[in-house]
């Protein structure tokens, strides 16, 4: 077993149950307008409401497969869901394609929390407060509390190469093999069951992030906690995702970024560079190059020597970032609380 976290990579195919699901048939998608971007300064295109997308409130972000970006909204609008980006035409040219999908073409709400791609573009989708949500390209299938959901509220997603996904919620974790929910709570072991983020390290372990409990690591039989007194940064963790060279990184609510190579935590905070101690989200790009949404300063990025900072003075949207996903070209898409940004380094 193995992947990374959502939103930034997943790599499993899962097979429908055999049980009876809220399944929606084939439909049509949203129709949405000509997506018209905005130009900033320099390298930074922004993308909202206004110009052709579902809403304002980025929430998560994923590029599949195929290079086409998906974007995951939180406005309370009904116009909001989920919008696609189609990469043949290409990111932030005038006439750009937009896909959009909503309750309307069978998303079970309208807010979306979290996204997951598999390899051949399946895609999963959390939602708050109605499940998750399987899209196979044509046909929608939802699981809720009424299929062996701990909750309804989905923070966070994981696909597995095994044929299995780790959903966060509120209330626990759940495991799908494909045909049944498995979920672990604080009486399995867990550190909190308020859990708001999900990923698996090399060596096909998962850890999740929680709410005042720490990181919590399962390995398919026992559980281990790692708080501030082993030397986590906080024990509000919000995001996690693993490098390229195999090393855990944690976002924390206050404390910064923890990183965590199987022996030794470092922190990183705004002391040693970081925009925020605030990190809603962590993605790696394929260069290895590490980037942070905060919340109140930017966007972040590390080589692993230098850190640079860029927020609305430099053209990012909103200061406010919850998402962040880098494409194959190297396009860094950042969701924030006020509209999406694209950013191409200026030659």
């Amino acid at each position: 077993m193995h992947f990374k976290q959502v939103c930034v990579w997943v790599t499993m195919l899962l097979a429908l149950p055999v049980f009876a699901l809220a399944c929606a048939p084939s439909s049509t998608p949203t129709p949405a307008p000509t997506l018209a971007p905005t130009p900033s300064s320099g390298g930074w295109t922004a993308y909202n409401a206004d110009n052709g997308l579902g809403g304002n409130i980025v929430a998560a972000l994923v590029v599949g497969p195929d290079g086409a970006l998906w974007v995951g909204l939180r406005d309370e609008d009904n116009t909001a869901g989920v919008s696609r980006f189609d990469p043949s035409t290409g990111p932030g040219q005038s006439g750009e394609n937009l896909t959009r999908y909503t309750m309307d073409d069978g998303l079970p709400y309208r807010m979306v929390l979290s996204i997951a791609a598999a390899p051949d573009g399946v895609m999963w989708f959390g939602t708050f407060g109605a499940g998750v949500a399987r899209f196979d390209g044509e046909n929608w299938t939802t699981y809720k509390k009424e299929e062996g959901l701990p909750h309804n509220e989905i923070r966070s997603i994981a696909v597995g190469s095994d044929d299995t996904v780790w959903l966060a919620t509120k209330r626990g974790v759940a495991r799908f093999d494909g045909q049944d929910w498995t979920i672990y709570t604080t009486e399995d072991g867990l550190a909190n069951d308020n859990v708001y983020a999900v990923v698996e390290a090399p060596d096909g372990a998962v850890w999740f992030g929680t709410e005042g409990g720490g990181v919590s690591r399962f390995d398919g039989e026992s559980w281990t906690t790692y708080t501030t007194r082993d030397g986590l940064a906080n024990d509000n963790v919000r995001s996690a995702a693993v490098g390229l060279d195999e090393a855990l990184w944690f976002g924390t609510l206050g404390g910064g970024v923890s990183r965590f190579d199987g022996e030794t935590w470092t922190t990183y905070t705004t002391a040693e560079g970081l925009a925020s101690n605030i990190v809603y989200a962590i993605t790696v790009s394929p260069e290895g190059a590490l980037w942070f949404g905060t919340y109140g300063g930017g966007v972040s990025r590390f080589d692993g020597e230098n850190w640079t900072t860029f927020t609305e003075k430099d053209g990012l949207a909103d200061n406010d970032v919850q998402a962040v996903a880098v494409s194959p070209d190297g396009a860094v898409w950042i969701g924030t609380e006020d509209s999406l940004s694209r950013y191409v380094p200026v030659e």
